[in-house]
């Protein structure tokens, strides 16, 4: 079949397909949609010369998946998971002959139909055109162009499995459930799916917040905006999707919604089926409102796959910001230090960052000796980072918990009754211990009094752990001023107001509720009251 011409295949295709001319990937009819051609008909537009090639209209029954770039391949096996992909390799497939570029053939059952639809999954990746590569559902409205017809390139499409030698396989259950319930814009090979996550709001909404980070994430403004959210505040999503993601039952998720709702995350939602719709999810300002924060705290881009893993990742967040934020006092005395010694400031620092000290097959400076566990660092060495009690008490959770939370082995094993996910993979940690040579002679008792360690023959201070966690921490400066002034306002309005009218807080991010009581709107006259009045009002009313 590769050698014949477009007007010999025609005699070759399955007869129950239907055809359409075309020129190069174009449809020569304008409304080739309405009304179908039969076969003679596109004989002789190809014969006259009208049209270059043949497409096949999609729909009723046919589903083809065009693979868009290579990473349309990569971006199938991420979405496909332990799914079996062999059909892939057996059904009717063709190509333009461009690397990445087929599409296959699959077959799908009347009782079906409803769920499918044509749909684009882009990956992030730009291809050699320069538009970006993508994964796409073709069905009804769209036609794909048969071999051997041309490309626009001037080379004709060939096929890889012929419909004669390999027909088009039945659909895969796992892929009409895809088309169904996955929404295009929000995946990607290198541009990963991320939602921004405050982590001091877990420990007052705990699990709560993942419906609410789901109805943020899935807001419908982005199906208009190409994927960018332009946070019009209504979210929706399928409960079989969200089951996935957060590992939960569907019933479970409905749990969360009607929580969510009664916490004040979520304003209001209709559930229509398997689809949950007009979520009106509140303001992160809103949310705040409802909290006892004096701060913002990190907020991070994490993966929308770890929302099930939410309270892990808060824990992972908080310790990140918190070596992040003794890294740069160090680096601020470091500083301090070179200028009292008439030094130039310009010059390289000394701390060793996690990234150095941890993935690195060179010893650093001032390392004496490096174990899994320990971390040997002469006395110049400047420690940083967060100890398992503060992490503790930023998280709201108990040290043994945080100590779980950031365990480098494997997580199910760490705590089976907590049954840590599998897929979190282990934490890349270290302890520092400072090498004390001059407190060699001192006493053990003494010695052991201040928390020091005795190894070697020699005395060693202990330090806190240093991480290797790479969370994207989002600085969203706009969104703290405005969200900081919310809070400063409603603590202001705490220390001059009675209990009794802090019940609302969700008011405390309108600022028309810091007003005092009985002041009257900018531009506006105050209400009267009964019985007030110019004098001539009052003499008509008498």
């Amino acid at each position: 079949m590769q050698n014949l011409t477009a007007s010999e295949s025609l005699l070759t295709l399955p007869p129950d397909w239907i055809l359409e001319p075309v020129v190069e990937k174009r449809p020569i009819r304008k409304n080739w949609t309405k009304t179908d051609l039969d076969r003679l008909e596109c004989l002789a537009q190809l014969e006259s010369g009208k049209a270059t090639g043949l497409g096949l209209k999609l729909g009723k029954g046919l589903l083809a998946l065009d693979f868009d770039g290579p990473s349309a391949a990569k971006l199938l096996e991420k979405l496909a998971g332990e799914n079996d992909l062999s059909d892939f390799t057996k059904t009717t497939a063709w190509t333009s002959g461009r690397p990445g570029r087929k599409q296959c053939l699959f077959l799908v059952p009347e009782s079906e139909w409803h769920r499918i639809k044509t749909r684009k999954i882009l990956t992030g990746v730009t291809g050699d055109d320069g538009k970006e590569e993508c994964l796409e559902f073709r069905w009804i409205g769209t036609q794909s162009v048969l071999p051997p017809s041309l490309h626009p390139s001037g080379k004709p499409y060939i096929w890889l499995n012929n419909p004669l030698q390999s027909p088009p396989l039945p659909a895969p259950e796992w892929l009409i459930n895809l088309c169904e319930n996955w929404h295009s814009e929000y995946t990607g090979v290198e541009k990963i799916d991320l939602v921004r996550f405050p982590v001091r709001l877990f420990k007052h909404f705990g699990g709560l917040m993942r419906v609410w980070l789901l109805a943020r994430r899935f807001d419908i403004s982005r199906e208009k905006h190409r994927g960018h959210s332009k946070g019009c505040g209504v979210g929706k999503f399928s409960l079989k999707a969200a089951a996935i993601i957060l590992n939960l039952k569907a019933v479970t998720v409905r749990v969360l919604l009607r929580e969510a709702k009664k916490a004040g995350l979520i304003r209001n939602y209709k559930l229509r089926g398997d689809w949950v719709k007009d979520i009106y999810y509140s303001s992160l300002e809103k949310v705040i409102a409802l909290t006892d924060l004096k701060k913002l705290g990190p907020v991070a881009a994490i993966e929308i796959d770890d929302l099930a893993n939410l309270h892990i990742i808060a824990t992972e967040v908080e310790t990140q910001h918190l070596q992040r934020a003794a890294y740069y006092r160090q680096r601020q005395e470091e500083l301090l230090q070179i200028k009292a010694d008439g030094l130039d400031p310009q010059q390289p620092t000394q701390l060793i960052a996690p990234t150095t000290l941890l993935h690195t097959c060179e010893r650093p400076a001032r390392v004496i000796w490096q174990s899994d566990r320990f971390t040997y660092v002469k006395s110049n060495f400047r420690p940083y980072g967060g100890s398992q009690k503060a992490i503790a008490e930023a998280r709201g959770i108990s040290t043994s918990t945080a100590s779980r939370h950031l365990s480098n082995r494997d997580r199910l094993a760490a705590s089976p009754v907590r049954g840590f996910r599998k897929e979190l993979s282990p934490l890349v940690k270290t302890q520092v211990m400072e090498h004390l040579p001059l407190l060699k002679n001192m006493p053990a008792k003494l010695c052991t009094e201040e928390g020091l360690v005795s190894m070697f023959g020699e005395w060693w201070k202990p330090h806190c752990n240093i991480y290797l966690i790479n969370h994207r921490l989002v600085s969203a400066r706009r969104r703290r001023g405005r969200i900081q002034a919310v809070i400063d306002k409603g603590s202001l309005l705490s220390e001059n107001t009675e209990a009794k009218i802090l019940d609302n807080k969700f008011l405390l991010s309108d600022a028309s509720f810091l007003k005092k009581e009985g002041e009257p709107e900018r531009g506006k006259r105050p209400a009267k009251k009964p019985g007030q009045g110019t004098p001539k009002m009052i003499m008509a009313q008498q």
